[in-house]
């Protein structure tokens, strides 16, 4: 079996995304959402980004398999132990990526330009274990 090292998507890579890219990454990310939201609480509001100093999340960008440089979340989760169960909800079309704070956030900065409250709580048995960014939420690419 070949194993093929998948390219994370970088700001020059996102430039180049087509209107067409930005629908599909808008329409599945909604999918994701619902499929995320059968297993997992996703506050209705927004809340501020989660890039802190002090934070303590692991990041991961969700992206389309069959192009990686369309990138449908980025997710921060506070206890990365139950991984394998993500996967799952991502099922055979999507695939996950782990990305430094660094990189998610100068990702979410060119695909959504609007400074902060991009990201949703998410919750298991109430208490909050990350926060995730729908690409469907994209307010326009920066010049």
């Amino acid at each position: 079996m070949i194993s093929l090292k998948t390219q994370n998507p970088t700001l020059d890579t996102i430039k180049e995304l087509s209107l067409t890219d930005l629908a599909i990454m808008s329409f599945t990310s909604q999918q994701l959402r619902k499929r995320l939201a059968s297993y997992f609480r996703i506050d209705a509001f927004t809340a501020p980004d989660p890039f802190s100093k002090e934070d303590e999340f692991s990041y991961y960008l969700v992206v389309d398999k069959s192009n990686t440089n369309r990138i449908l979340a980025f997710i921060a989760l506070k206890d990365a132990s139950n991984i394998d169960l993500w996967d799952l909800l991502f099922g055979k079309d999507m695939l996950r990526l782990d990305v430094s704070k660094e990189e998610a956030l100068s990702l979410k900065q060119e695909l959504m330009p609007k400074y902060t409250d991009n990201f949703f709580p998410i919750r298991k048995e109430s208490s909050i274990i990350g926060y995730v960014a729908f690409t469907f939420e994209i307010c326009g690419l920066k010049d």
